[in-house]
């Protein structure tokens, strides 16, 4: 039997004009997806994350400061209502993405912005961590769950929320130190800041030989690890491209359900938002193949 269409979550609530790639690019990989470019793909809008599940990875004040102080975004801009609910249909797509990957094996939401976030703070363009609300929503119906993280960046906020957790398998690669973390149990954490481009794909595979256990992967797929998208000299696209196959393959070979966030891709290095977008719409072609 063949796989079913890609479901992948994403409403036009994501997507906010005029603001830094975070919370604009999605539009653009949906307007892709919607033009046929990833083959048989399905959009469905997420239901927003609501603040009893934000209170499972997140302390109660912070989450009451950012939805009633309006006083955590910074980073990510001023203060809007638009800006709120885009976070929120965010955070709710990779919540989303779970059920859809435990029913028909695959699964991913156009959400950016989660790996920083941490119980008590937001970080790095993230003020909640969907990558920890998703790998809760996976634990209700399975035993183990690993987050794979190839954002240029590393994912601390993931760590300070499900570091101590038995059940969650941490692997980080990473081209860049900002908010990296040091590993607590060897057993269920690997991380490598890349020093060489050519060992990039090599440390992708280690990676993912400390997660073999696993009966359920969230992967964050940072595209600002690209030489030209904010990320190493040296990491070409077509060692991206080489990734994302890589990932997907390694997934399908162990028949373990898998989704995506798409994390990281700037337009600092000269490319332009629809560059970027069209980076981010190789990961959904992957995992539509």
């Amino acid at each position: 039997m063949p796989n079913p269409p890609l479901t992948v979550y994403y409403s036009p609530t994501y997507a906010v004009d005029g603001k830094m790639e975070t919370v604009s690019k999605s539009k653009l990989v949906a307007a892709l997806i919607e033009a046929g470019d990833a083959g048989e793909v399905w959009l469905e809008a997420p239901k927003l994350a609501t603040r009893q599940e934000l209170e499972l990875i997140h302390e109660a004040e912070y989450v009451r400061h950012t939805l009633e102080d309006k006083g955590a975004f910074l980073e990510v801009g001023a203060w809007s209502q638009p800006l709120l609910d885009s976070i929120l249909a965010s955070t709710g797509g990779m919540r989303d993405a779970v059920k859809e990957a435990l029913k028909n094996g695959r699964s991913g939401s156009l959400s950016s912005g989660l790996h920083h976030a941490r119980r008590n703070s937001g970080n790095g363009f993230c003020q909640f961590n969907g990558l920890a609300l998703a790998a809760l929503e996976a634990l209700k119906k399975v035993k183990t769950v690993g987050i794979l993280d190839l954002d240029a960046h590393a994912g601390g906020g993931t760590f300070d929320i499900l570091g101590n957790h038995p059940q969650v398998y941490l692997a980080d690669v990473t081209v860049n130190s900002f908010d990296s973390w040091e590993p607590s149990d060897r057993e269920r954490h690997f991380y490598v800041e890349v020093e060489q481009p050519k060992r990039y794909l090599e440390h992708v595979e280690e990676a993912l030989l400390t997660l073999e256990r696993v009966d359920f992967l969230i992967y964050n797929a940072g595209m600002d690890t690209y030489e030209k998208a904010g990320g190493m000299k040296g990491i070409t696209k077509e060692m991206i491209l080489k990734r994302e196959k890589r990932v997907v393959e390694w997934a399908r070979a162990r028949k373990i359900p898998h989704i995506f966030a798409l994390a990281g891709g700037y337009k600092w290095d000269g490319l332009t938002l629809q560059q970027v977008a069209e980076l981010h719409l190789e990961t959904v072609k992957a995992f539509a193949a």
